[in-house]
């Protein structure tokens, strides 16, 4: 599809009518996958399976392309999700779940990259982000588990997540299939040997050696 501004404004329409956020608490994914891209001239994507049983990647997907879109404030999806598009579908294994290195519903229109990655992919989904883009919270200890809800216009849209001891809390967000309390739980499982869920740390250690 040739983008233009109308069809544009359509999509950020049409994807906050089809997200779903639902709590599931009997949701426990095998197989989860973490999505990073960093530019320079030229984008750079991961995709990490993560087999949470067997604490261990279980496959990668790392390459180079150029940049499809350049970049609009608010829209960031329009250039990373055709990249994360093409990394997943070069994935040969099974995956139960995506978290992708931005928002959720925590956007200004409810439609942040793991909104887009959800409905296309059709999984659970989670955004997991270094800063906050909207919203306020109220201050997190610097303690692991420790955590706030995000609240935009009245609605709460994410967690501010404290990770590990002593640093500054992540902000995680539903994209997708997703509730609150089984995404807060999955990101604290996921998080070893640093404040970022694993698959995702992987993913973006990477993009930047790459």
């Amino acid at each position: 599809m040739i983008l233009n501004n109308k069809n544009i404004e359509n999509l950020y329409e049409m994807i906050p009518k089809q997200i779903v956020v639902k709590e599931d608490l009997s949701f426990s994914p095998i197989n989860v996958v973490g999505c990073d891209v960093s530019y320079k001239e030229k984008a750079k994507v991961s995709c990490v399976v993560f087999n949470i049983i067997e604490n261990k990647v279980i496959e990668e997907v790392t390459f180079e392309k150029k940049i499809p879109w350049d970049y609009i404030p608010g829209k960031f999806a329009l250039r990373e999700l055709p990249l994360i598009e093409k990394a997943l579908l070069r994935i040969s294994k099974v995956f139960d779940c995506i978290i992708v290195d931005g928002h959720g519903i925590a956007h200004p229109k409810k439609a942040g990259l793991a909104c887009f990655v959800g409905v296309l992919f059709d999984l659970p989904t989670i955004g997991c982000a270094k800063s906050l883009l909207v919203g306020d919270y109220v201050q997190v200890d610097r303690k692991r588990g420790k955590w706030a809800s995000i609240f935009y216009n009245g609605e709460k849209v994410g967690e501010a997540i404290c990770t590990k001891d002593g640093t500054k809390p992540i902000f995680f967000s539903p994209g997708h299939k997703i509730g609150f309390e089984s995404g807060r739980k999955l990101i604290l499982n996921l998080t070893r040997n640093s404040k970022y869920p694993e698959p995702l740390r992987i993913a973006d250690r990477n993009t930047r050696k790459y």
